[in-house]
């Protein structure tokens, strides 16, 4: 069975920018949904038309619609896995409220929101296709 319009489908998803920066969204970065109902941007919803379970393509969104997509949140794109210059920090409660706590040798991404008017890439695998 294909993706068209008022099928149920279940995607797997991964996003990146065009300059290789990955945006986390979860462990189970999977999305369901009405095809036809709005629920995602156009562009990625056209470009998951035709689609059978097992398939998997990319799918440029242009940054005017990317969001338009309900990223869970707490999503981020990781723009670095190394480690902050100097002393990484974390924040824990201390005797008279929150203190910093010095951490050498702890490597910390950072986090960035979804970037403004950038296209996002979207890495897709149909997981299932149904009749609603």
């Amino acid at each position: 069975m294909e993706t068209e319009p008022g099928k149920r489908i279940n995607i797997r998803y991964k996003c990146r920018l065009d300059d290789g920066r990955v945006y986390l969204v979860g462990e189970h970065n999977t999305f369901e949904f009405v095809v036809g109902t709005g629920r995602v941007p156009p562009t990625l919803e056209q470009g998951l038309m035709g689609m059978a379970q097992g398939d998997h393509r990319v799918i440029r969104v242009p940054g005017a619609e990317a969001n338009l997509f309900p990223f869970p949140l707490g999503s981020h794109f990781a723009f670095s896995t190394g480690r902050a210059p100097g002393v990484a920090y974390d924040f824990g409660p201390g005797a008279g409220g929150d203190v910093s706590l010095s951490l050498p040798g702890r490597t910390r991404d950072y986090r960035e929101p979804l970037p403004a008017g950038q296209d996002v890439f979207f890495e897709v695998e149909m997981l299932a296709v149904e009749e609603r």
